[in-house]
C-alpha cells in the first residue's frame, strides 16, 4: 500500500495527552477507519484449554474477563485511516497504571515488551493516568459516532480494555482473525497475514501498540479489497475471534437469546453475537427487553 508521506507512530504520554486528542479531533472528519490494539502485562490465568478454538464462547469470555480484571493496561494504540487507505495517522498512547514492581503479570510477556522497547520506568515516570484518557476519548469524537468503522486482529482483549469506558452504543468491529477463515492460504499471527497480503511494516516495531495497530489497519483494508471485492461483509461485523459460535449449530441448537449483553462496573456493556446461553459469570442473570441476558 503506498502512502504519500512516511508514517510517524506519535508517542503520548501525560504531558502532551489533550494536546494529542485535539490532533485525533482534527483527523476525524478525513480518516472513519479505525484500528485499535492494545499491550498489557499478559496472560496471568491460564484458559482451560490451549487451543481457544476448543473453548466454547462463554470460555473464552470468561478466560478474557478473568485476565483483564487481574492486570493493567501498558499501551494503546490507535490507527486512522481514509476510506481507501490512503492516509495513515497512528497514536501510540503510553499508560503509567501497570507497575511492573507490583502488579499481576506474565513473566515471558514483559521480557518480550521489554526487548521490543517499551520502557516501565519510563511509563511510570511520564505515562498516562487512564482516567485522564477515559475522560478525552469520550468527548474525542471516536465514541458514539456512527460513522467510524473499527478493525482489530482478535481483538477480544483490546476491547476488553476499552469496554471499561462508557461507549453508549455497540462498535461496528472487524475482527481480522475472524475474517481470515473465509480466505484461502491467510492463517496465522498479524505479521504472517500482512505479508501473505504484501502488506510492509512502515512504521515502529512489532509488539509496540502503535506500530501493531497500523499495521492492522493497513492489512484490513488490503483484506478488503483483495478477497471481499472492496466491501466489509455484514456477516463479520460485532464477531471477535474466539467469542464466536460455529453457525450450523444454530440449527439444532435450543431457542436461547442470540445475543448476550454482558455488563461491567461503569455502565458498559459487552454484546457477544450467537452465544447459546446465557454466561453464569456474575452475581445475578435476568432477561432483557430485547430478548437477551444481563449478566
Amino acid at each position: 500500500m503506498v502512502t504519500p508521506h512516511p508514517i510517524v507512530v506519535r508517542e503520548v504520554w501525560q504531558d502532551n495527552l489533550e494536546q494529542e486528542f485535539s490532533e485525533i479531533a482534527r483527523a476525524l472528519p478525513h480518516h472513519r477507519f479505525v484500528a485499535l490494539d492494545t499491550e498489557f502485562p499478559g496472560h496471568v490465568f491460564p484458559a482451560p484449554c490451549r487451543n481457544h478454538s476448543k473453548l466454547s464462547p462463554a470460555e473464552n469470555y470468561l478466560s478474557m474477563k478473568r485476565n483483564v480484571d487481574a492486570t493493567k493496561i501498558i499501551q494503546l494504540g490507535l490507527a486512522l485511516c481514509d476510506a481507501n487507505g490512503d492516509s495513515c495517522v497512528v497514536w501510540q498512547f503510553n499508560f503509567r497504571d501497570f507497575n511492573k514492581e507490583t502488579d499481576l503479570l506474565n513473566p515471558d510477556s514483559i521480557a518480550l515488551l521489554e526487548r521490543q522497547g517499551i520502557d516501565f520506568q519510563k511509563n511510570q515516570e511520564m505515562g498516562i493516568n487512564s482516567l485522564d484518557f477515559a475522560r478525552l476519548i469520550i468527548n474525542s469524537g471516536l465514541l458514539r459516532n456512527p460513522t467510524i468503522t473499527w478493525a482489530t486482529f482478535h481483538g477480544a482483549y483490546d476491547f476488553g480494555y476499552l469496554i471499561k469506558i462508557l461507549i453508549g452504543r455497540e462498535l461496528p468491529v472487524f475482527d481480522i482473525k475472524n475474517m481470515i477463515r473465509m480466505c484461502d492460504g491467510l492463517y496465522g499471527g498479524l505479521e504472517k497475514v500482512a505479508k501473505a497480503l504484501g502488506v510492509d511494516r512502515v512504521a515502529g516495531s512489532c509488539h509496540q501498540a502503535g506500530s501493531d495497530s497500523l499495521l492492522m489497519l493497513q492489512t484490513i483494508m488490503k483484506l478488503k479489497n483483495v478477497h471481499f471485492f472492496g466491501k466489509f461483509l455484514i456477516e463479520f461485523q460485532l464477531v471477535l475471534y474466539g467469542l464466536e459460535v460455529d453457525r450450523t449449530r444454530l440449527l439444532t441448537a435450543p431457542k436461547f437469546p442470540k445475543i448476550i449483553y454482558v455488563m461491567h462496573p461503569g455502565n458498559c456493556c459487552l454484546s457477544i453475537p450467537y452465544c447459546l446461553q446465557p454466561i453464569k459469570c456474575g452475581p445475578r442473570v435476568f432477561q432483557g427487553s430485547y430478548g437477551g441476558y444481563y449478566v
